[in-house]
């Protein structure tokens, strides 16, 4: 795709979203939800300010003023963002292959976690870019969290042993990532019923089906 391209294609985005927001009529409202769903053919997106169907996943939230990519760590442009990626992109697909994970998960993870920000911290004491609790990462050994590097691989590591946990159920390994195995367990393995998982589950696997679909294409 050449930057005329790219470009004809971002004014046709921003349009979408723009026509999304006036026939909502809340072009003015705060924390208003963007989702995006996709056709039978998965590729051609549409965006509205609720679920259309089972592909519907919030892809950003609107504030009264401006659109923001809808990522846990915190308000970020699409242009940062997409920036921030493909900087870590070398190191997301090395760490990926080592740990036998898809790349589109690991960045799906990191995009809801961090919004590919390095240095973030939660008020929980989550760290980095995959928001890697300190007593995670010392079933691994000694990490340091905000090295990106470090942070992305004992993040990997814990990811792999839930997926190994959950059969290779990658929703419930999502779910687990975010609110402990032992939650899920409880509830049956089951994604638990808390407000933050039941939000973060679909913002993940919105991300990790995009990202399969732009690797794949």
């Amino acid at each position: 795709m050449d930057s005329r391209q790219r470009s004809a294609l971002m004014s046709a985005w921003q349009l979408a979203l723009g026509m999304t927001l006036i026939a909502a009529g809340l072009a003015q409202a705060e924390d208003m939800k963007i989702y995006r769903s996709y056709d039978a053919t998965g590729r051609v997106p549409t965006f509205s300010d609720r679920p259309i169907d089972r592909s519907s996943r919030v892809y950003a939230v609107f504030d009264g003023k401006q659109l923001w990519p809808h990522s846990g760590g915190g308000p970020v442009s699409l242009p940062q963002l997409a920036a921030r990626r493909s900087a870590l992109e070398p190191l997301v697909q090395r760490i990926a292959g080592m740990h036998g994970i898809h790349a589109a998960l690991l960045k799906a993870i990191i995009e809801v976690e961090s919004g590919f920000d390095a240095g973030a911290r939660s008020p929980k004491g989550a760290i980095g870019l995959m928001q890697v609790m300190p007593a995670t990462a010392a079933r691994y050994g000694h990490f340091n969290l905000y090295s990106p590097e470090q942070n992305v691989d004992v993040g990997a590591r814990y990811l792999r042993d839930l997926l190994a946990m959950f059969n290779g159920n990658v929703r419930l390994a999502v779910a687990a990532y975010n609110a402990g195995e032992n939650a899920v367990i409880r509830h049956g393995n089951r994604v638990p019923p808390y407000q933050e998982t039941v939000r973060y589950v679909p913002m993940v696997m919105e991300r990790y089906d995009r990202f399969r679909t732009h690797a794949g294409s």
